[in-house]
């Protein structure tokens, strides 16, 4: 052995995907500090083990590369779970109604009941379309303020007090860029306010401390799923949520690399809004944790009615023959913010459901391209619809596909009766996978929790596989046995491989946010980001990913979870 090559850890008799260029499959892996000194056979990983290293005997365990989540909202529910009201697997009116009355039951002091996690399947006529009346909350909290933010965050349901208090009355108008429901016979307000709206009501209120107790809990429970690595989306709260993270890398309490997006508004000064991210840039810059990302909308989502479509909405949509949605920039203005977005430095990732969006955001970040050298891995996601047209742009730009294929399936109560009755036959072809492949694109994985409740990779990972049923019990169905079921199938020619969904998850999301140098794959050099499963996802039935358990996470070389925890 040469001298000083001693492993600090060997992991030995596993099945190690590597996700490098080559798909390299081995069967061993060596540490000494924080890097990866080997990968390889056992035999030659004996070379770099003396008798001081800790042997692993994975015993045909697999390892792959810590995991990435490239679009995430921390702290996720972490503050939820402590301080609001659950929604999340619930799907019905009574059920929303009976978890806010035993709220304020169990919380006799609470001022505003704050909750996350109604969906748009719980409901029925016009409230499909507008969202729920305020008279629903009004029965059961007729003197404490509600706000209930649906499970895709683009759409709150307010009872009349929290009405009241946030101002809001038949007279007011919807600013550019939301909807204030009203309904189309008394003119009262409705109960359900949309996209930019949202800022019109009273918004929840947490101190840093709480939002530091809030982002252990959330990277503990990274950790438990794999993942070393996340996009945070930092929304409305930055001054409580980047403090909170700036708070943890100062500790050495951080073991995640973060890299922070910043949104920027089309109702504000670009040059103002640019100039402020700078300064944030330069303020919170640390190894682990650094502000990289512009966050653009360019339209709503589809349940709402608010996603900005090339064909109209279907009539059951109840705003006419001819409704497309919108456009949420005007467009010279959106390809200006892309072009200083840019030539500042910054990696552009954009919100784009409807596949008009989507063209118009490709053609400004052509623009940008055009006006800025440099290379720039700039992201649009969500790409719930997308015209075959564009698919092929993608890698033309060298735009990345950020996908959630947690969501690539025809959801129990759902899809029938939200995606399929808003976009009619265009529903059978949402949300494309394999098709970015055939053209090229780099697929970038995430979970945008938590919209989705359970980020875990493994659900997203068989979900691309099957593009079926991951997990049939938040639904309250029973799982499935076959990918091949009808029922929650979803347009089966978009699977991709099992080795693709990892890489999409590891090495794809490190080149999106430029840490491919540093982590993503197992290769001799890079940060020891490793995740140990109980299970070979190469060589089982794809049903049965996701029940697979993450038995370690090492981020670093250091071990920060283990199935005994």
């Amino acid at each position: 052995m040469t001298e000083g090559l001693a492993a600090d850890t060997a992991l030995i008799n596993g099945v190690i995907y590597t996700a490098d260029a080559q798909d390299t499959v081995c069967q061993a892996v060596a540490v000494k500090g924080d890097r990866i000194i080997f990968a390889g056979g056992n035999e030659q990983c004996a070379g770099y083990i003396d008798a001081r290293t800790k042997i692993i005997d994975l015993q045909g365990k697999m390892v792959i590369p810590g995991m990435i989540d490239s679009h995430i909202h921390p702290p996720g529910i972490a503050l939820y779970e402590l301080y609001e009201v659950q929604l999340f697997g619930i799907n019905s009116l009574r059920g929303y109604q009976e978890a806010v009355r035993s709220f304020i039951e169990q919380h006799p002091d609470v001022k505003v009941v704050y909750g996350q996690g109604w969906l748009w399947s719980a409901f029925s006529g016009e409230e499909v379309t507008k969202g729920p009346r305020k008279e629903h909350l009004d029965a059961v909290a007729p003197d404490i303020p509600v706000v209930l933010r649906a499970m895709d965050g683009h759409s709150w349901w307010v009872n009349s007090k929290a009405l009241a208090l946030s101002g809001i009355t038949r007279d007011t108008e919807s600013p550019e860029g939301g909807i204030v429901e009203k309904d189309a016979v008394s003119g009262e307000v409705w109960g359900t306010v949309k996209e930019s709206a949202i800022s019109l009501v009273i918004q929840p209120e947490y101190t840093l401390e709480q939002y530091i107790e809030a982002m252990k809990a959330f990277q503990n429970r990274m950790h438990s799923f794999g993942v070393t690595g996340v996009l945070g989306i930092m929304g409305r709260f930055i001054d409580r949520i980047i403090p909170a993270w700036d708070h943890l890398a100062r500790q050495d309490d951080l073991a995640l690399h973060v890299r922070g997006a910043i949104m920027v508004h089309p109702q504000d000064s670009l040059n103002g809004q640019f100039d402020a991210i700078d300064r944030l840039r330069a303020q919170y810059n640390s190894p682990y944790f650094q502000i990289t990302t512009a966050k653009f909308f360019a339209d709503g989502v589809v349940e709402g009615g608010t996603s900005y479509l090339l064909e109209p909405y279907t009539l059951a949509t109840g705003r006419g023959k001819d409704y497309y949605g919108n456009f949420l920039w005007d467009t010279k203005m959106f390809a200006e913010a892309c072009c200083l977005a840019n030539r500042r430095g910054l990696q552009i990732h954009v919100h784009s459901i409807g596949d008009a969006a989507t063209r118009r955001v490709l053609d400004a970040l052509e623009t940008a391209q055009a006006k800025n050298s440099g290379a720039f891995r700039n992201a649009i996601t969500h790409l719930q619809l997308v015209h075959q047209d564009d698919i092929p742009r993608f890698k033309k730009l060298q735009v990345v596909a950020s996908v959630q294929p947690y969501w690539h399936f025809k959801g129990p109560n759902w899809w029938q009766n939200v995606d399929h009755r808003i976009l009619g036959e265009r529903a059978e072809f949402e949300y494309p996978l394999k098709s970015f492949l055939t053209h090229g694109a780099t697929l970038a994985s995430s979970s945008d929790y938590p919209i989705t409740p359970v980020p875990n990779p493994l659900l997203a990972i068989e979900t691309g596989v099957t593009r079926n049923l991951s997990n049939g019990r938040p639904f309250g169905v029973e799982d499935i046995n076959d990918m091949d079921d009808e029922r929650y199938l979803l347009n089966k020619n978009e699977r991709i491989p099992v080795t693709e969904m990892i890489k999409s998850f590891t090495i794809n999301n490190a080149y999106a946010l430029f840490m491919d140098h540093e982590t993503g794959s197992i290769e001799t050099g890079k940060l020891a980001d490793l995740v140990v499963l109980e299970q070979d996802l190469l060589t089982i039935n794809p049903v049965d990913i996701a029940a697979t358990k993450v038995g370690m996470t090492f981020f670093g070389g250091k071990i920060v979870y283990t199935s005994s925890q």
